[in-house]
């Protein structure tokens, strides 16, 4: 094999390389070891992006039920050092459209102002607990290490 035949080999191995990828980190955190006897994680955390299950509440009411969730939400973001900024997707699901849409002002003081995510707002019939009103999960990128 000539110089040239071998530059070139090694040119085509070193492309085939850098196309290679690593398989990404993927942890999985649970807050309640409840979350394992139902088959979930409550937070995915693949390269620099949270994956959070939907979160729900037992409260009466819905703003009960929105003060605790966000709260929750909180207390997951301070865990990895963001706040709601780092909220990239949200999807709401909730038994009472109406109930909820009386309660915007209240969610939306939960996010830093006129900082909010995409978000999806789905009417459903039926929530995992009949006491739950709605249920949030989220999408969130964490600054790159």
């Amino acid at each position: 094999m000539n110089i040239k035949s071998k530059i070139a080999l090694i040119c085509i191995v070193a492309t085939m390389l850098s196309a290679c990828t690593t398989k990404p980190t993927i942890e999985r955190k649970n807050y309640y070891t409840w979350e394992n006897d139902y088959g979930y994680s409550q937070v995915v955390k693949a390269g620099n992006t949270l994956y959070i299950s939907g979160i729900a509440s037992n409260k009466p009411n819905f703003p009960g039920q929105i003060t605790e969730i966000y709260t929750y939400i909180n207390k997951i973001l301070n865990d990895y050092g963001v706040d709601s900024d780092a909220i990239v997707r949200q999807v709401i699901y909730t038994t009472d459209i109406e109930g909820l849409q009386a309660q915007t002002s209240l969610r939306k003081s939960f996010f830093n102002e006129n900082r909010y995510p995409s978000s999806s707002i789905v009417q459903i019939q039926r929530l995992y607990d009949k006491a739950h009103l709605l249920e949030i999960e989220l999408v969130v990128v964490l600054p790159n290490e």
